[in-house]
């Protein structure tokens, strides 16, 4: 089980398969184990680094002030620790605000970005609807297992929820497996609210695909449609009866989407 040793705390990280290195981020609250769809897959042709941010299961929690950029250093110092030179870079959610602040701060580290999911913060980002936040905080602040299962509807498609009762049950049940911390889920979603990308958008060069789910609820579909207008010849792929987990909601159409993508960019 590989640590990277950071300053006053460990990040728990897993590498499956050999090849260009491809770096999975999830999001706020979320684990490794939630790339159920993607390793099996992707480490057939890469070497997948996947994590859990600060906080999350195995990784350590230095407490203190919490911001995406320190959450992008952790990402950079983990592709340095696991053999350095360029990676690919996929990030979900928060995990996508990570990856567009690493391709920011650290674009010497990013050959290849995949944003999904995801928005630039600030003012800018298109919100979701108030009754979409109000299932959203259930899941945030749920008391039992029956209200945070309401506050997933946030998370998934109509088409999921009506008709794909298993992707429901095992997201819950990895979810269920690494809980966070709520002092842990309060401090990543004020990163998130603090998170502000949009002017700097035009300065990274990492050859850009843009993915999102055409029934996201919790990140509008708004959000890709401005992320692939701002970031120089960014590419947006909409993947049909999908929410904000599209990566386990549609894997096969999502996968795809991202190998295309990479094919020609991994040497």
């Amino acid at each position: 089980m590989p640590f990277l040793e950071r300053d006053g705390f460990s990040l728990y990280y897993e590498i499956h398969g050999q090849g260009h290195p491809l770096v999975l981020i999830r999001g706020l609250g979320s684990n490794l184990e939630h790339w159920y769809e993607q390793v099996p897959v992707f480490s057939r042709e890469y070497k997948v680094i996947v994590l859990n941010n600060r906080g999350i299961g195995q990784s350590g929690d230095p407490g203190g002030h919490l911001t995406i950029k320190a959450m992008a250093e952790d990402v950079a110092a983990l592709i340095d620790d696991a053999g350095g030179g360029r990676a690919h870079v996929l990030g979900i959610s928060m995990g996508g605000m990570i990856a567009q602040e690493l391709a920011l701060g650290w674009p010497e580290t990013v050959a290849g970005l995949v944003l999904t999911a995801t928005h630039c913060g600030g003012g800018h980002k298109v919100l979701p609807t108030a009754e979409t936040m109000e299932l959203f905080a259930k899941l945030m602040t749920g008391k039992d297992f029956a209200e945070q299962m309401e506050g997933r509807k946030a998370l998934f498609a109509r088409e999921t929820l009506q008709n794909r009762s298993d992707i429901l049950e095992r997201y819950a049940q990895v979810a269920a497996a690494c809980e966070p911390p709520p002092e842990v889920m309060k401090r990543q979603w004020l990163a998130i609210q603090e998170f502000d990308a949009y002017e700097r958008l035009p300065q990274i060069t990492a050859p850009t695909l843009v993915l999102a789910g055409a029934d996201d609820l919790l990140v509008p579909l708004g959000n890709a449609e401005l992320l692939a207008r701002r970031v120089p010849d960014a590419r947006l792929c909409v993947i049909p009866k999908a929410g904000h987990q599209l990566v386990i909601e549609q894997p096969r159409a999502t996968n795809a989407a991202v190998l295309e993508f990479l094919a020609p960019l991994s040497g």
